[in-house]
């Protein structure tokens, strides 16, 4: 995953490490929180 933006100028990743599944589950969790939280939701 570090060379995830390679290939796009200017662009860069840095990964501070992996978490657990309870953690992976908090931030889906959130951003679903935030999608229902917001004014204009995206047309996907």
């Amino acid at each position: 995953f570090e060379h995830y933006k390679d290939l796009e100028d200017g662009k860069w990743v840095k990964v501070e490490g992996w978490v657990g599944i309870d953690d992976a589950r908090a931030e889906i969790l959130a951003g679903v929180e935030r999608y229902r939280n917001a004014k204009d939701k995206p047309a996907f």
